[in-house]
């Protein structure tokens, strides 16, 4: 397990980029740069936003992604945080001069970049989805994002440095309660997108991580599970190194053999996935029990819990487009497909998927690639319920849809992924009559006049007649803001 600088594979990783940008035609960074260029669109509409909040909210631009929508910006203006990064890794370095030199120029200006800092400074603003426009830690203007992208860009042009893919056949293991009650079900715990560290806010309360942690913690839980990301890209030796084991695995409360688990993501890719194969899930430690995979089984009673990858392939599916929409294989990567259609083979109950990306559209409920590729390797139109994280934000939607002409799948949608990231009310979710919860109530550690909006996790009990029970709980209280129990008969079993 490597967790520090390793000055010798940065320069081989980088000697290996850049004779891969020798090659003639196009670059390997045309498609990065092309998702870069409809991110800074979503960009603008914020600032457009910003500059007129009395003006009806701007239409987003569907393509690209808020996440990365300062990133060109930033190549063109560095931040003075990075440039004592690059000073100590070579890698980095050298892959941020490529960008600068191969990189379209940005649309935003340093007058329109400087006023929408100078507007966010104090008081943060919240787009659609709940993204917080701040400058503070993990905020959407923290600069530290800018090593997310760098980091993926090494990953296209070196080629063949992302951790390969482990792959055997799985069983489903029974599940038990940790106080071997066996007239009791199993209570799991659920917290998404919590890779951020420990970190004291500016007004010296603790962070979300470790608020909601304190809380998760106190609650009768027999399993704990992660629904991937670590920040800023998961790393092990890749700068910035450490991250895998600093602000996630040295953290997590170890529940007891068999009792943790973990799932990779988009941000863990970045770092090219080492940092969750060798760290997160190496042999002895709380998810050594993975045996080095990144999906798994678990059954109690006509009960299965499916655990998947959605973001080793996600690209490969998808087109390069860092890693942000999920798929759990490709037509010629069939692994986890095939030994996931294996442990389901002759299942005659329901099953319930936890992925990192989300199945659908945040805002319509319209179902997607990683739902088609699941369902057809489970046997079925969809699970009867499905977990992600991905989105900073705790949804519960009424209903999952497929296009407009099958407007409904029998499939219970919950986004979990406000586990640290701090957010905001997301208003593109205000006038959803689809969403039965999600996560805006105001963070009272905050001033009155901030837009924080309280973290949060889920707690699911599989049933064993066939139905569950789930509760979204908010920190600092006891209490769930959603609560609601399904019969078998409900899920249609």
């Amino acid at each position: 397990m490597a967790t520090h600088p390793d000055p010798e594979k940065e320069k081989a990783q980088l000697e290996r980029f850049k004779a891969n940008l020798d090659l003639e035609g196009d670059t390997p960074l045309d498609d990065f740069f092309h998702f870069l260029v409809e991110s800074e669109d979503q960009a603008l509409a914020l600032i457009y936003y910003v500059d007129h909040p009395h003006d009806p909210p701007p239409k987003v631009p569907s393509e690209g992604d808020i996440e990365f929508g300062f990133m060109l910006y930033w190549i063109h203006h560095p931040p003075a945080k990075l440039q004592g990064w690059l000073a100590s890794h070579p890698l980095i370095d050298g892959v941020f001069e490529t960008l600068q030199r191969l990189a379209p120029p940005t649309q935003i200006t340093t007058a329109q970049y400087d006023a929408l800092v100078a507007k966010i400074e104090t008081t943060a603003v919240s787009w659609e989805d709940g993204t917080l426009i701040g400058t503070g830690k993990y905020e959407q203007l923290d600069e530290g994002w800018i090593l997310a992208a760098i980091n993926y860009a090494a990953n296209i042009v070196a080629g063949g440095i992302v951790s390969p893919f482990p792959s055997a056949p799985i069983s489903a293991v029974p599940m038990t309660r940790k106080d071997g009650d066996g007239a009791k079900d199993p209570v799991i715990g659920i917290i998404g997108d919590w890779g951020t560290g420990y970190y004291s806010e500016p007004s010296g309360g603790d962070c979300p991580a470790r608020r909601v942690l304190d809380d998760i913690t106190a609650q009768p839980i027999d399993y704990l599970m992660h629904l991937g990301d670590v920040y800023y890209a998961g790393t092990d030796w890749r700068p910035l190194p450490g991250e895998e084991y600093l602000n996630f695995k040295t953290l997590w409360p170890d529940q007891g053999g068999g009792r943790n688990y973990t799932l990779n993501s988009n941000h863990e890719m970045y770092g090219a996935a080492s940092g969750y194969f060798d760290v997160a899930l190496e042999k002895g430690g709380p998810f050594g029990h993975q045996n080095g995979l990144s999906f798994f089984a678990l059954q109690y009673h006509g009960w299965l819990l499916l655990g998947l990858d959605s973001g080793y392939f996600s690209d490969q599916e998808n087109g390069r487009k860092f890693y942000m929409e999920g798929a759990i294989g490709t037509a010629t990567h069939r692994e986890q497909i095939d030994h996931i259609r294996s442990v389901c083979s002759g299942h005659q109950g329901p099953v319930m998927v936890m992925t990192h990306h989300n199945p659908c559209n945040t805002f319509t409920a319209n179902t997607n690639i990683l739902f088609k590729q699941v369902g057809q390797a489970i046997g079925a139109v969809g699970p009867a319920v499905w977990y992600w994280g991905h989105v900073h934000n705790g949804i519960v939607y009424e209903q999952l849809k497929i296009g407009d002409s099958i407007p409904y799948v029998p499939t219970k949608g919950r986004c979990c992924g406000h586990g640290a990231i701090p957010f905001g009310n997301g208003w593109g979710f205000e006038q959803n009559s689809n969403i039965a919860y999600y996560a805006h109530t105001h963070d009272d550690q905050f001033p009155a006049d901030s837009p924080r909006v309280k973290n949060g996790y889920a707690l699911v009990t599989l049933h064993r007649d066939g139905g569950f029970s789930e509760s979204f709980y908010e920190v600092g209280n006891g209490r769930p803001v959603f609560q609601k129990s399904w019969t078998a008969a409900d899920l249609g079993f």
